[in-house]
């Protein structure tokens, strides 16, 4: 291995360890309440190497929020294709949710305040734009859908069936954070048997 190799896998296990580092840091403190000193001190370094690799930690918080959103964007595209029906879709992206969710409590104490528009970064940095809005799996996401209900002949706009979807994903989330994964579930059902009942009454 080069000089050049070793110290790029030094750089990106540095990277690694300074996110893992501030997941623990956000999710025990919150966004307000954890400081830059924090998440050096968790990580085990001096604040300027911490500095060196972040200006701020909003930048921090941002990166943990793009590196989940990529994975979860990209299950959701995999597990959807342009010729299923969306009713499996939908199936199948909330059982997502909810295990990824369940697995990731330090993820989703940080994501739902952000879906909830309760953050407000101290750099006027958006969440929308930073973390999802950014990520190309979100684009083929949105125009799936958009494709899906026209061809299938469902009564709802693209743009509300995903504020319907981004209410009901806040929902879970919150019922999650509060410990109740029955009542999470209860409502997944509920939605998915809404849906199955106007599809068949369209067809």
């Amino acid at each position: 291995m080069s000089v050049k190799e070793r110290r790029e896998r030094e750089e990106k296990a540095r990277l690694a360890s300074i996110l893992e580092a501030a997941e623990k840091v956000f999710a025990r403190s919150g966004y307000y309440q954890a400081r830059m000193d924090d998440i050096a001190e968790e990580a085990e370094l001096a604040k300027g190497t911490l500095y060196y690799y972040f200006k701020s930690k909003d930048e921090i918080y941002v990166a943990l929020l793009k590196r989940e959103a990529k994975k979860v964007h990209e299950e959701i595209r995999r597990l959807i294709t342009e010729d299923s029906p969306l009713f499996q879709d939908l199936q199948r992206a909330f059982a997502f949710y909810l295990g990824y969710f369940d697995k990731n409590p330090a993820y989703l104490k940080m994501f739902l305040p952000c879906m909830c528009g309760t953050i407000r970064f101290e750099s006027g940095v958006d969440f929308q734009s930073t973390a999802i809005g950014k990520v190309p799996e979100g684009a083929f996401i949105g125009e799936t859908l958009k494709k899906k209900l026209h061809r299938e002949g469902l009564p709802f706009s693209p743009e509300d069936m995903m504020k319907f979807l981004k209410t009901l994903q806040i929902g879970i989330g919150v019922k999650l954070l509060e410990g109740h994964k029955d009542e999470a579930k209860a409502a997944v059902r509920f939605f998915l048997d809404l849906m199955k009942r106007v599809m068949e009454e369209v067809k």
